[in-house]
């Protein structure tokens, strides 16, 4: 064991340069790896922000439908997604779409309403366009 003390032969500088790219390539590697969960925890918080709004509006669309017994329809609303660096807003359209349909069950027809919000952005840190739909069916 004193022996293994006592030996200054050393490392060569293969072996340091050699751990010094493994370090180097682990570094940068967990640096990618951070980018990507910031840019994809991003992404979800927008995800989940187009939903609420989109969920928000169907309630409001069902509340609606109740007291005046129609749906209040409108095209391009423009809906608020996030507030960025430096004063910029991330905005998304949300639209509505009204269908009818017909369930039949036991060969009776049962006519009924489909509610279809969209909402839609262009996602800044990769330029792609998303979309989140929310459907609800009024019997």
């Amino acid at each position: 064991m004193i022996a293994r003390l006592r030996n200054e032969q050393g490392f060569t500088l293969l072996e340091i340069l050699a751990t010094a790219i493994i370090v180097a390539v682990s570094l940068i590697s967990l640096y990618m790896g951070i980018l990507y969960a910031d840019k994809q925890l991003q992404r979800n918080y927008h995800d989940r922000v187009a939903t609420l709004h989109a969920s928000g509006e169907i309630e409001w669309q069902m509340y609606y439908r109740k007291n005046y017994k129609e749906f209040e329809e409108f095209s391009n609303k423009v809906v608020l997604i996030d507030r960025l660096a430096e004063n910029r807003l991330l905005n998304g359209t949300m639209s509505m779409k009204v269908t009818e349909s017909q369930e039949n069950p036991f060969g009776s027809g049962i006519p009924y309403k489909v509610l279809e919000i969209r909402v839609s952005w262009l996602e800044p840190g990769d330029r792609e366009t998303r979309t989140v739909v929310v459907r609800e069916d009024f019997y």
